[in-house]
């Protein structure tokens, strides 16, 4: 009884560690390159999940791709050994992160909430995926999507998923971005629109030519329109 009792509290003492390091990584991502972001990635992934379960993303979606293969890569490793390699990883880039750490040790991975209210500037710190890509803030999108894609087809309270919103405002190389890591082309919001009626009822010419080019449906919404029929006329031939 007391061994087993001692190997919760080991257990315990090594989660409270590794949710400390996820949370630092937070502010040491602009120093890491892709490599070692990737690492991150795969070590996070078998230690809150387990042995990778998804399938290899499609041909298109490259940088999902990546993060899968870091992923997958790691094979049986076991959820412990995948924390403490996180944590040694962390620990060989800033060694005295432990003194610099805030001492909540909730899990820090970012996920998208409800829309803010847009009367209310937020800090930089407070800002989610969604507020960064209707900034068109292609960096910050990108830098949280390698820490971790998963709720990259989170919907809000409208239905609306950040392809959707990048869509919306027209922002290609972001839309590039979210679909590069997994995002679902032809997501469906509350009224059965896609990312390519938004695009195409904008009028973003080079949007909408994207999105066709990787594959994107013209399926009908809940009012029998397709992404054609709500097209903005200098997109309408295309469709």
């Amino acid at each position: 009884m007391a061994e087993n009792i001692d190997l919760i509290d080991e257990m315990s003492l090594l989660e409270k560690n590794f949710n400390k390091a996820a949370n630092h990584l937070q502010s040491i991502v602009s120093k890491l390159d892709s490599g070692q972001l990737l690492e991150f990635y795969g070590f996070y992934k078998q230690a809150t999940i387990g042995v990778c379960d998804v399938p290899k993303p499609s041909w298109y979606q490259t940088q999902a791709k990546h993060k899968w293969s870091a992923w997958n890569n790691l094979g049986n490793m076991s959820r412990e050994e995948a924390m403490n390699k996180y944590i040694n990883a962390i620990t060989k880039i800033e060694p005295d992160w432990k003194i610099d750490s805030n001492n909540d040790a909730n899990n820090s991975w970012v996920v998208v909430s409800s829309l803010p209210n847009t009367d209310k500037k937020l800090n930089d710190n407070d800002k989610k995926l969604l507020d960064w890509i209707k900034e068109g803030n292609e960096v910050r999108v990108k830098e949280i999507l390698m820490i971790n894609s998963s709720d990259i087809n989170n919907i809000d309270d409208d239905g609306m998923s950040p392809l959707h919103w990048a869509s919306d405002r027209g922002h290609l190389s972001i839309i590039k971005c979210l679909i590069e890591n997994g995002a679902y082309l032809d997501l469906q919001d509350n009224d059965g629109q896609t990312a390519l009626h938004y695009a195409a009822s904008c009028g973003h010419i080079e949007t909408v030519e994207y999105l066709i080019s990787v594959g994107a449906k013209l399926l009908k919404d809940n009012d029998d329109l397709t992404p054609k029929d709500v097209a903005d006329e200098n997109v309408k031939a295309m469709l």
